[in-house]
């Protein structure tokens, strides 16, 4: 779950330039289940209508199919330490995982860190693998938070799927008899628009991205992880003040400039982890190189993820709904008013790149993915135990 914290950013690192994707019917059922004997949430939705698509349709219209929120409260009192997703028909046969092109979690009573933003909890994309942290670690959750997930579906099967459903099943440590290290989501983007797109124009040549910020409470860093698209070569994290490289992400491309994955970083915990103060100024870069001569319209991202753990968790900026940019980002959000729901039992977020081999023109761009670089906690699998002895990740750079 430490690639989790981490990732998201590379969820979209990479996104096929042509794919097309499905909306959900307007009136799918959602049931929220608890395993308190496996501390699982399993969260169920669907049934979803997904068409067969047109593979060389441009990913840009993605943008034309609102993503809608499926609301539901965080069934228990206690920590989100890992998940998992899957797919099924409604025979119970688990899809291809391409059909789901992301998933991202949303927690509507929490701010970010950075951003006046509603905190993205968690993310999922094709090639994400389940995401587990130490039983040590894990995000607070309160029970009867306010949360949501919404999803994007590709169907390159060749057939139409008439009812899908899709399972999340998330793991969780109770509050009650458990000593657990909060774990927070960071996330910094070199051009984040709070309820716009986070893209913008790869120019010929070499070009530099680049934003500062401060936060408003100190921590400190436990792991980051990158996101780029193609031609992007790094992304890195500076004191603003001195100009010190804190670190540098590294893309790993293709002999073609493409972005096949972002490197990460694992600092550790203790003295090992990376100390942020706050109200001090910080700046992530990103490079990108594009050999092709022409401007890519809207082809680019860069952002920065991360496990963050606060020094006093009880200065963790507070959400405002009043605030106007945060306002603008929840009606970004657009709410599935006719999600009907259930819930049973004792209760009432490491993805690689991907290409399209059949999307090889970078003039296609990829897609506005606004809302895509938000869950740190794709990057958390390979984040050790509080108190244990430094391994071969801490410290060392990640491919």
């Amino acid at each position: 779950m430490f690639s989790l914290l981490l990732t998201v950013a590379t969820i979209a690192a990479g996104t096929p330039a042509a794919v097309n994707t499905a909306k959900p019917p307007s009136n799918p059922h959602i049931e929220v289940r608890v395993d308190t004997a496996h501390s699982q949430i399993i969260v169920t939705a669907g049934p979803f209508n997904l068409p067969a698509m047109d593979p060389y349709m441009d990913m840009s219209e993605m943008d034309k199919t609102p993503n809608e929120v499926m609301r539901f409260d965080w069934p228990v009192q206690g920590y989100m330490r890992g998940f998992s997703v899957v797919v099924r028909d409604a025979a119970g046969d688990t899809l291809p995982p391409d059909v789901l092109h992301h998933l991202i979690g949303v927690n509507f009573d929490r701010r970010q860190l950075v951003y006046p933003a509603v905190e993205r909890l968690f993310g999922w994309g094709a090639e994400t693998s389940p995401v587990v942290l130490p039983s040590s670690l894990g995000v607070p959750l309160h029970m009867g938070e306010h949360l949501g997930m919404y999803a994007m579906f590709h169907n390159e099967t060749g057939h139409d799927i008439a009812a899908a459903y899709l399972q999340l099943t998330i793991l969780y440590t109770p509050s009650k008899g458990n000593h657990v290290l909060a774990v927070m989501p960071f996330y910094v983007d070199v051009n984040n628009v709070i309820g716009g797109v986070t893209t913008f124009d790869v120019t010929p040549g070499k070009s530099m991205h680049s934003y500062e910020f401060e936060l408003p409470l100190s921590g400190k860093l436990v792991g980051i992880g990158g996101h780029l698209h193609d031609y992007g070569t790094m992304v890195e994290l500076q004191d603003a003040t001195t100009g010190k490289v804190l670190a540098r992400l590294k893309a790993n491309r293709d002999d073609n400039g493409h972005v096949e994955g972002v490197g990460r970083f694992i600092f550790g915990f203790n003295s090992d982890a990376l100390a942020l103060e706050a109200h001090h100024p910080y700046r992530v870069v990103a490079e990108y190189d594009n050999p092709t001569g022409d401007t890519i319209k809207d082809g680019a991202m860069a952002h920065i993820n991360g496990a963050f753990v606060p020094d006093d968790m009880s200065q963790w900026p507070k959400l405002d709904l009043n605030d106007p940019l945060v306002k603008k980002d929840i009606a970004t959000l657009p709410i599935m008013s006719d999600m009907k729901g259930s819930g049973s039992q004792s209760a009432a977020s490491g993805s690689r790149s991907r290409r399209s081999a059949k999307s090889a023109s970078p003039q296609a761009g990829n897609a506005k993915m606004s809302d895509m670089p938000m869950s740190p906690m794709d990057h958390m699998n390979h984040v050790p135990s509080p108190g244990s002895k430094p391994d071969s990740l801490r410290g060392t750079p990640r491919p």
